[in-house]
């Protein structure tokens, strides 16, 4: 039997407005498998009026779709602890309560990044051992994609952050992607173990001696050839690397159309390679992924890209769906507490 899930789902965040939000909503329970959507509710949470508009424009009323009003909205360009501080009644606050009081179990914002990490550790916490959770996003690869963290949530990073980051990437991997021995790759500017800054040396160094399924360092070529399950990185190198991945999608279809525009061909060619091309498409369209995970907290926060659109806002309540069921959130935990232990134990030797 499904275990119930309860998404909490910030509908005033993100670049297209409310609408966008709730049609990825009901497009949520219109075109998922039937054994995913089963015991699924979305607690559509901001302005009342307004998304039981959209709601209704959508068709949607008969959906296991709730409102939860909150007046106020945290927009992109608001500094994340004055903006919890100044709205308390944001629809990203709100949401996080939800879960901290039960009423949901999972929750999803397209919504500023900075303000949903903050949000998200007030309101559940951080797993013991885990100073601050890492983004772990889904990279397209030729194989099954790959899971990279951290991508954004955190700049600068100690070896021993890094170390546990890899634990937690291969529980996610394990649980969520089902890939029994995830392989571990620690991205480098070479394969050898004398490569990189003292900290990805250090860090090279403990995860050769872990339990983990460690495949040395990687490059940056190595990810989309699919050398690695798992890549740990540091949050400014993650970040700046899955935006130029989602960037290659939009390059390849714009050169594609540009060489089409210049003879007829080429057009012609287009039609015969067209399928192909979809799926090339579909394997690099950030939107099939629908968001990145943080992990490390005492609940289920997804965040979704903020130009998310209604396909990206479905495939993220899936994802807040699967990582819910998985119980990766407390295999992490039982993880960490086993680490923090060798630690302590380590320390009193």
């Amino acid at each position: 039997m499904s275990e119930q899930v309860v998404v909490a789902l910030d509908a005033m965040g993100g670049d297209h407005g409310p609408g966008v939000v709730v049609e990825g909503a009901v497009k949520f329970f219109r075109e998922s498998p039937g054994s995913l959507k089963k015991g699924v509710k979305v607690i559509l949470v901001g302005n009342r009026d307004t998304l039981a508009r959209m709601l209704s424009r959508a068709g949607g009323q008969k959906l296991p779709i709730e409102i939860h009003h909150a007046s106020q909205v945290i927009t992109m360009d608001d500094h994340p602890a004055e903006a919890l501080k100044d709205k308390p009644d944001s629809s990203m606050v709100v949401m996080a309560g939800l879960q901290r009081k039960g009423v949901a179990n999972a929750m999803v914002s397209p919504g500023n990044t900075g303000a949903m990490m903050a949000a998200s550790m007030f309101a559940l916490g951080r797993i013991k051992g885990i100073p601050r959770p890492a983004l772990a996003s889904s990279i397209p690869t030729v194989g099954n994609p790959t899971i990279l963290l951290d991508v954004g949530a955190n700049v600068g990073c100690r070896p021993q952050l890094l170390y546990k980051f890899a634990f937690m990437g291969s529980i996610y991997s394990r649980l969520v992607f089902g890939v029994e021995s995830p392989k571990i790759c620690l991205l480098n500017v070479g394969s050898e173990p004398s490569k990189g800054t003292p900290e990805v040396k250090e860090v090279y160094q403990m995860l050769t001696s872990s339990p983990l399924n460690f495949g040395g360092n990687i490059e940056g070529d190595g990810i989309l050839m699919g050398e690695a399950d798992v890549v740990v990185s540091d949050g400014f190198t993650g970040n700046v690397l899955v935006k130029f991945i989602e960037s290659i999608a939009s390059m390849v279809g714009g050169t594609l159309y540009l060489e089409m525009k210049k003879q007829w061909t080429s057009r012609m060619g287009y039609l015969f390679m067209k399928p192909s091309f979809n799926k090339l498409w579909k394997k690099f369209d950030a939107a099939e992924y629908g968001g990145a995970p943080l992990l490390g907290l005492k609940g289920v926060g997804i965040v979704a890209h903020g130009s998310s659109t209604a396909l990206a806002i479905r495939n993220a309540i899936a994802a807040a769906t699967d990582f819910r069921r998985s119980g990766a959130v407390e295999a992490i935990e039982a993880k960490m507490a086993e680490l923090l232990e060798e630690e302590e134990s380590t320390v009193e030797g």
